[in-house]
């Protein structure tokens, strides 16, 4: 996390125009989301995450987000909607 590298601006905004990758759903942050999230990061760098509202009847859309970015250990981009652009470096 303690990265000086900027986001690429271009790659994020390819990431919002994209479909999401990945979704939450009623289960919420299991391990295998957090898993998953660690692996398609891995792979992609820039993931665009999709939260189901029957995820969002818990906890508010921002603490889910903000709880995946520190389980899998990324960075928000930013909230749009139930959806999310995460990066890791």
């Amino acid at each position: 996390m303690g990265s000086t590298k900027e986001p690429d601006k271009t790659r994020i905004n390819i990431a919002w125009q994209d479909p999401a990758i990945m979704q939450i759903g009623k289960s919420g942050l299991s391990e295998g989301i957090i898993k998953e999230t660690k692996r398609l990061l891995k792979k992609h760098k820039y993931i665009k995450v999709r939260l189901l509202r029957s995820a969002a009847a818990t906890n508010s859309k921002k603490e889910i987000f903000e709880s995946l970015v520190k389980r899998s250990g990324s960075h928000l981009v930013g909230i749009r909607g139930n959806t999310a652009v995460l990066f890791k470096l």
